[in-house]
């Protein structure tokens, strides 16, 4: 049996994976929104170069996801969060010492190393491995974190920079880490220590929670284009949105201000989901969702086509119409393998599942930001084509899968 959500020490795991998820992300990914100037500045490299490193620290982290989820299955994704967070503590420590390229890109290289142990993988599989089918609104919940990593992080550095440089915020950053995320997943780690509990003489494909086993690579094949589909939209909209709407003729100042609508309309459709998401069938949601991400784009795609200016009001429209459902996609991607496979072999999946996210993640905001140059339109068109075509493969895929919420939970993979 697994262990219900709201027994008495889930809000206190919740709100600890809260509050070190949010430090995760927000010293990681989101440190460099910040520092990538002045980090430049002092190490004499372009802005192109500085941002790279965070295209190393994806590189490294797909080829690595497959091993850490497997790593998550056998320790638990507790004691996993106890090996990453660490690693992104050196991470930090290494970087406030950087004096040139090679100690730059290495300190980004050990956050790749880190990043599916300290953050999102091992963080929803230990949910999973705890909460079993009680496990969705914890997914919900947490993944609030991304979107407040940014609102937190980045006004919190921007600040600290007017009193300090940017080697000793990354220092106190390190500081953090080690003093209060290490500490908290120790704590949480042996509080919630099992004894491994896993079905014996049986593969995965034997104990799907939903899928034949004749259809069981079928369905992980087109989870994993569409996952990977929507997720290089993800990234393009997430870094490029500004310059894209700038792009379509919307003044800058005002593209600033739509594109930040974006981030309130993913909080909210989270926040939404975490409240009444449990009454919809994931896969039904799944439809509804990616069905409004294409159509979300299509005012921008109009106004491409008919080279008119956008407006500042349709670019808000289309910025919170575009957050809504690209919002609920970050609960969903944690949500559908747990859903169509249940937990066994979960942290597996999802490494599984990283590793073309995190090369797009490298590769993708690049490779638009020279087609938003060349033809905003042509830029929009791949986007848009990209959605729809997530959109068919979530048709595809729910003539496989069962709505039903009879997930085959096997508790856990070792939490201790």
């Amino acid at each position: 049996m697994s262990t219900r959500f709201h027994g008495g020490a889930a809000p206190v795991l919740i709100a600890t994976l809260m509050l070190t998820q949010t430090m995760g992300w927000g010293t990681s990914i989101s440190l460099i929104g910040v520092l990538a100037a002045p980090m430049g500045a002092s190490l004499e490299l372009e802005r192109a170069t500085i941002y790279a490193g965070v295209s190393v620290m994806f590189i490294i982290g797909a080829i690595v996801a497959p091993l850490s989820g497997r790593l998550i299955d056998q320790i638990g994704g507790l004691t996993a969060l106890c090996l990453g967070t660490p690693l992104f503590g050196v991470a930090l420590g290494l970087l406030a010492v950087a004096q040139g390229p090679v100690t730059y890109f290495a300190a980004w290289g050990i956050f790749g190393l880190g990043m599916h142990l300290a953050l999102a993988t091992a963080a929803y599989a230990a949910l999973v491995q705890l909460f079993g089918g009680n496990a969705y609104r914890g997914i919900g919940v947490l993944t609030l974190a991304t979107g407040l990593c940014s609102t937190l992080f980045w006004p919190l550095s921007e600040v600290a920079l007017q009193v300090m440089d940017w080697r000793t915020l990354c220092g106190i950053y390190a500081g953090a880490t080690l003093l209060v995320s290490f500490p908290a997943h120790l704590a949480i780690a042996r509080h919630h220590r099992r004894a491994p509990n896993r079905p014996d003489n049986e593969s995965v494909e034997e104990n799907l929670a939903h899928v034949p086993p004749d259809r069981a690579r079928l369905a992980f094949r087109l989870l994993v284009i569409m996952t990977t589909l929507t997720h290089c939209v993800g990234m393009v909209m997430a870094i490029l949105t500004i310059d894209l709407f700038v792009s379509l003729g919307t003044p800058r100042e005002s593209a600033v201000f739509a594109a930040s609508l974006i981030g309130i309309a993913f909080l909210v459709s989270r926040g939404i989901d975490v409240v009444v998401g449990a009454r919809i069938a994931r896969m039904a949601l799944a439809r509804i969702v990616f069905a409004m991400l294409p159509l979300s784009l299509l005012p921008l795609l109009a106004f491409a086509v008919a080279e008119e200016p956008l407006p500042v009001w349709l670019a808000a429209v289309s910025a919170v119409l575009y957050g809504l459902p690209a919002g609920l996609l970050g609960i969903l991607r944690p949500a559908l393998p747990f859903h169509i496979f249940g937990s066994f072999g979960y942290g597996h999946r999802l490494g599984r599942l990283a590793r073309p996210m995190d090369l797009a993640s490298a590769l993708a905001p690049f490779g638009f930001a020279w087609l938003i140059t060349w033809s905003p339109q042509y830029a929009l068109w791949v986007i848009v084509m990209m959605s729809t075509a997530a959109f068919i493969v979530v048709l595809a895929l729910s003539r496989i899968v069962s709505e039903g919420p009879n997930h085959r939970h096997y508790p856990p993979s070792p939490i201790g």
